[in-house]
């Protein structure tokens, strides 16, 4: 039997030379670009890897910057940042945390305990133990001590060799000399919090800042907060600090400077006025107001003051105490009256329902219209229990004696929907737009509002009430004052603003606050007048301010008194100013929350005693 073998087919290895060609360019080109590449790394863009590479190994331990200044309108400056020596601890750089605690305390006469409570409890954190701070804070700084006495820092420094971690440091703290002058305006600052850091750090905010709080502080942050500097260290693959390398430090960038529409000896003058005028009233108690001074020619805040007050030093220098007794004090002194607290306005609403009358030609201004101290008001039967009714009158005494008889009257013939559209214009019941947060919108009762809120439809007698300022309407100083200012610049409603202007530390200016008209108010040149001469009258015979005239500084006002609590409660007492009458450079708006007294024996002493010592005049009451 033959078996068959087939030979298997001869693979023939031979190629083309285009081939061959064709493999060697592809092959050539490769090693051109890799070499291309070797070269761009190597010689081109060398010096930028290895600077990205020795990146990786350096660290900053930062050192806060100055917060800018926040200066007046005439550069005084108001708050600044002083220098102050803390001891800080570079966790990672700590051998025996137990060891170099208890030499701290001892040296500068501090408890271990608080020493160990700052440790693990600061910048809204809570660590269990040193361990987790190594872990999520190794380069720190941790601040454990402020504002070290010369002395301690002296006896510190002999021991640092002995202390790996502790440093001492000269950082900037945040000084409000005027303690708590201008605070509401100001605000305060204090070390940023984790949900605060979460919030910002896409700003370039880092875990260590000392943050604004509220205020100015608050709202113009980004400004004045300024870039940290810091010593720069090199770390290892682990991360730990390579010791002997020093390299050259960062100095830090200053936040720029804010200047203000402020007048600082206007705001001294008004926080002492408005503090002295309570405590005087009360004999020694305290009680929430405010104050509320604006140019009325461009909406420009001169100055604001709260009461209670509050000295933000105390959270700069993390006075715990005073901290702990401001956030725990049922009269809650850091909240600013000036823009937040907002109740019934008493007789000061009636410079918007005059101005309406007027202008709708509910009434003429030198119309005679009997005013017998009542009014029915749908049924109502609305009374004056203060002046009793005038008898014929026009509208300008009518204002200045506040009758409120006489306001029934217009208020009903304007009727509740022209009166809200009104009170609207003037710019109640909404947010005034002022650069600094917390401020309250007030409040304009509507049909909807109160059946939702008592469950009751609006009575039509209400108008009356509002008409005069009381019922559930409800107004800031700061809205009062805008009213004032309204009047007086003859119809132009200002947005108030404290910020005048930015300047970088290298002195140019950032940016300008320009004045923003919000809208202009539709009132007569006539009502416009009628309003101011009335209100000129104020400390005439007759007038509701009638013994607090000043010499030699004519002055125009509107006292007010709302009741609360259905009547049965203490007094809420205001004042609206402006001086001089005629060429008015300040509107005045004084507020003092359930003082028990009037307007014209509250309020208005505390305006009276701010424009005396303003325009430099006599105390002395006139005879």
């Amino acid at each position: 039997m033959t078996l068959d073998r087939r030979r298997a087919p001869r693979i023939s290895w031979q190629k083309s030379p285009w081939r061959i060609a064709g493999f060697a360019a592809v092959l050539f080109l490769a090693l051109v670009a890799l070499v291309a590449r070797l070269v761009q790394v190597q010689l081109v863009d060398g010096a930028e890897y290895r600077a990205a590479a020795l990146a990786n190994q350096i660290r900053l331990i930062k050192v806060a910057a100055p917060r800018g200044l926040i200066e007046d309108r005439h550069g005084h400056t108001m708050v600044r940042s002083r220098p102050s020596f803390v001891v800080a601890l570079i966790p990672s750089e700590v051998t025996d945390i137990e060891s170099e605690l208890h030499t701290l305390a001892s040296t500068l006469g501090m408890s271990y305990a608080s020493l160990h409570h700052r440790l693990l409890h600061h910048r809204g954190v809570n660590y269990d133990d040193f361990a987790q701070v190594q872990t999520y804070e190794p380069y720190g700084p941790v601040v454990l001590a402020n504002d070290i006495p010369v002395a301690d820092v002296a006896r510190l420094s002999e021991l640092l060799n002995d202390l790996p971690g502790v440093d001492l440091e000269v950082q900037p703290i945040r000084d409000y000399p005027g303690g708590p002058i201008g605070a509401s305006v100001f605000g305060y600052v204090g070390q940023i919090t984790e949900k605060e850091y979460e919030r910002l750090k896409h700003q370039g905010y880092t875990p260590n800042d000392v943050v604004g709080k509220d205020g100015l502080e608050y709202v113009y942050d980004r400004y004045l907060r300024g870039t940290p500097g810091g010593q720069r260290v090199v770390v290892d693959a682990t991360g730990a600090v390579v010791p002997g390398i020093k390299l050259p430090s960062r100095s830090p960038i200053p936040g720029d400077t804010l200047v203000t529409n402020i007048d600082w000896r206007l705001e001294r003058i008004a926080q002492q006025a408005l503090h002295n005028g309570i405590l005087k009233w009360t004999h020694g108690r305290e009680l929430d107001g405010a104050v509320v001074i604006e140019d009325p020619w461009n909406g420009g805040i001169l100055a604001m003051a709260s009461e209670p007050e509050f000295d933000p030093n105390a959270f700069a220098s993390d006075d715990y105490k005073r901290v702990a007794k401001y956030l725990l004090d049922p009269k809650d002194p850091l909240f600013n009256d000036a823009i937040g607290a907002a109740t019934p306005t008493g007789s000061t609403f009636k410079m918007v329902t005059g101005t309406a009358a007027i202008t709708e030609g509910v009434i003429r201004p030198n119309q005679v219209i009997y005013d017998s101290g009542a009014w029915d008001c749908g049924g109502y039967i609305a009374r004056d229990i203060v002046s009793g009714g005038l008898g014929n009158t026009t509208f300008v005494p009518a204002l200045a004696a506040s009758s409120d008889g006489y306001f029934y009257q217009l208020s009903w013939r304007l009727g509740r929907k022209r009166l809200t559209k009104w009170a609207h214009l003037f710019g109640l019941d909404a947010k005034s737009g002022i650069d600094l947060p917390g401020e309250n919108a007030g409040n304009w009762p509507t049909p909807a509002w109160e059946l939702k809120t008592f469950g009751v439809p609006m009575e039509p007698s209400e108008v009356c009430m509002l008409g005069i300022g009381q019922g559930a309407m409800q107004a800031t100083p700061l809205q009062i004052v805008n009213v004032a200012s309204t009047v007086i610049n003859g119809g132009t409603l200002w947005r108030p603003e404290i910020a005048r202007e930015i300047i970088a530390p290298d002195g140019h200016v950032i940016k300008r606050f320009e004045p923003h008209a919000i809208r202009q108010v539709p009132g007569t040149p006539a009502a416009f007048a009628a309003v101011r001469a009335g209100m000129a009258k104020v400390t005439d015979a007759g007038g509701t301010a009638y013994g607090l005239q000043i010499k030699g500084l004519p002055f125009s006002g509107k006292t007010g008194t709302a009741e609360t609590g259905n009547g049965a409660g203490a007094n809420t007492t205001w004042f609206v100013a402006w001086a001089p009458t005629d060429h008015p450079k300040i509107a005045i708006a004084v507020f003092v929350d359930r003082s028990g007294g009037y307007g014209a024996n509250v309020a208005a002493p505390i305006a009276r005693d701010i424009m005396v010592k303003y325009f430099k005049k006599s105390p002395a009451y006139i005879q």
